[in-house]
């Protein structure tokens, strides 16, 4: 063998790595310690060669084919094996490029320059993206940023009488919103990888856009809901009155027993005076209300006249010092939640995010990013996430698939509901509990069985059934195959690859046209471009060794191992206007 990928680690993410790059045509070896049978029996009828053991012993690697390998990908489940791999391969071949998969993003980071890896890539950061995006209504298939500029690529379909079918061709949407046509799918099922600028746009194409986000989010963001632009005056009193009752349970029992007692004294008091004195009901109500401030104002004749007087005014007393009491209670509780850092639980319009794993908390992040509020809930309260989601929104901790649980987050009046547990069954559960209390909700959920989630989205109708490994996979791979990958990911049988780098002595003096004719290369944004007018057509300029550009580069991929894998999640698409 010579050439090869080695990909150590046989779970969730390096399945689907090995099955992408055997799929482009690479040859792979993968080296795991255990795999579930169903993929290794998949593997070696693809011709896939996989060795059982650790891929840290020198020997297995070397087995493996490390001496001619052309790059090595350690993706097990656990950081410090991976990185043992990765000083293995390093001290056996200090050219060879590493890609390695590691859980903490800031450990990724400072590896990427301290020990020279080609690229560390964290799960949940390429998959948060998706999973906010499934929550809101979006079709983003990722999300990178460039010079501090956020940019997304996301799907959208075009109908008749929109926005973009009113442009007529890609070349004018590229103008007027900032949009670029990285792949046309045809209504008769062909697929155009980086289409002319010049093509017509026609109902019923898909098309897979580079954007801004700002620019995307114009044309394609989701409407709020209408209670979060208008609210209805019922609505806002029933907040209040929902306030009053946090209030009223708050304080103690002989308190509220008091207030209770006077609520019924007073009405009694009103009557009494009307009936004995013939006082006219409004004064009273006038004496019987000084009389709780403890005025005097009359002297009753009779003796009951003036115990009940007394009563009065002794209630009275307790009753405005307890409420003054309720009040301040309120009043200081809320100031010390936020000198805590505690937040409220918004009670409409919100995404509630269950299961504060890696992809749980970094999708909270993307739903803050965007303005949207968020509720946490995570069944463990020493979670190692929940502190730190607890910065970001407000943290509930139980099960949320329970009554009360779902009540106090407030699911009824949701926006939607991410499920992120490593758990299928757990996250199954909680969007259907979640949809039994809010029909209208979306239901976004982890899920690792591609087979389960196909049946998951089209049986039980939740409306995004996604897979982190899957969603992540490309840009995996993406980086074996290139350096300076910002992020892939996979429309229909191609696969697309965003590279962020100089243009180099590669492309130097090549004109852009040059490139896409010669070396299959687009370049979609030179550096120069950046600032002035985001995603626009490179000019025809030879470009110069130190330019910094933001090119595509695409390789067609053949059928997955199996034909039960469902689509990924870059099916759904969302419409303009």
């Amino acid at each position: 063998m010579a050439g090869h990928f080695i990909v150590c680690g046989f779970g969730d993410v390096g399945f689907r790595v090995a099955e992408l790059l055997h799929r482009l045509g690479e040859e792979v070896v993968a080296v795991t310690r255990d795999a579930r049978e169903e993929r290794l029996q998949m593997a070696r009828d693809a011709g896939v060669r996989v060795l059982l053991g650790d891929a840290r012993s020198e020997h297995l690697l070397h087995e493996a084919g490390l001496a001619t390998a052309q790059v090595l990908i350690a993706a097990t489940n656990e950081d410090l094996v991976n990185i043992e791999i990765a000083l293995d391969a390093r001290r056996s071949r200090p050219d060879l490029p590493l890609v390695v998969r590691l859980f903490d993003p800031s450990l990724a980071r400072q590896l990427e320059i301290s020990f020279d890896l080609r690229r560390a890539l964290e799960i949940s950061t390429l998959a948060a993206p998706s999973f906010a995006a499934a929550a809101l209504g979006e079709a983003i298939l990722s999300s990178f940023t460039v010079d501090d500029t956020p940019f997304v690529v996301g799907r959208a379909v075009v109908d008749e009488g929109s926005p973009l079918h009113r442009l007529e061709t890609l070349g004018r949407i590229a103008r007027v919103y900032g949009l670029v046509a990285l792949a046309c799918e045809r209504p008769e099922g062909d697929c155009v990888p980086l289409p002319d600028r010049d093509s017509a746009v026609r109902p019923g194409d898909r098309l897979s856009l580079l954007a801004r986000k700002k620019d995307w989010d114009r044309l394609f963001a989701p409407p709020s809901p209408p209670h979060l632009d208008k609210v209805p005056l019922w609505r806002r009193l029933g907040r209040s009155l929902a306030r009053a009752r946090e209030i009223w349970r708050d304080e103690p029992r002989p308190l509220r027993n008091v207030v209770l007692g006077l609520g019924v004294l007073i009405p009694l008091s009103v009557v009494l005076f009307h009936l004995t004195l013939g006082l006219p009901f409004v004064d009273a109500i006038f004496y019987t209300l000084i009389t709780l401030h403890g005025e005097i104002g009359f002297t009753p004749e009779s003796p009951g006249g003036k115990l009940h007087e007394i009563l009065v005014m002794i209630l009275g007393a307790i009753t405005v010092a307890t409420l003054y009491s309720m009040i301040t209670d309120y009043l200081v509780a809320s100031r010390l939640r936020k000198i805590l850092g505690e937040q409220k639980i918004p009670r409409a319009g919100h995404v509630v995010v269950v299961g504060l794993t890696s992809v749980g908390h970094q999708t909270i992040g993307e739903l803050r990013q965007v303005g949207v509020p968020v509720v946490a809930v995570h069944s463990d309260a020493d979670g190692p996430l929940v502190a730190a989601a607890g910065a970001q929104a407000p943290v509930v901790i139980g099960d949320a698939r329970l009554p009360g649980i779902l009540e106090k987050v407030a699911m009824a009046q949701a926006r939607a509901v991410v499920s992120a547990y490593d758990d299928d069954a757990v996250n199954l559960g909680v969007g259907l509990a979640a949809r039994r209390v809010n029909p209208d909700l979306r239901t976004v959920v982890r899920l690792f069985d591609a087979d389960f989630a196909r049946k998951v989205e089209t049986v039980l109708r939740v409306d995004a059934a996604l897979s982190a490994s899957r969603i992540a996979a490309p840009t995996f791979v993406a980086s074996a195959l290139y350096p300076d990958v910002a992020r892939a990911f996979i429309v229909r049988d191609h696969l697309f690859v965003l590279l962020n780098r100089p243009a180099g002595q590669e492309w130097a003096d090549s004109k852009p046209s040059h490139l896409r004719e010669e070396q299959g290369v687009q370049i979609l944004i030179r550096g120069s471009e950046l600032p002035r007018t985001g995603v626009a057509a490179a000019d025809e300029k030879p470009l110069a060794a130190d330019e910094v550009v933001l090119a595509i580069v695409w390789r067609r991929v053949s059928p997955p191992w199996t034909e039960s894998v469902p689509p990924a999640p870059a099916e759904a698409v969302v419409r303009a206007g």
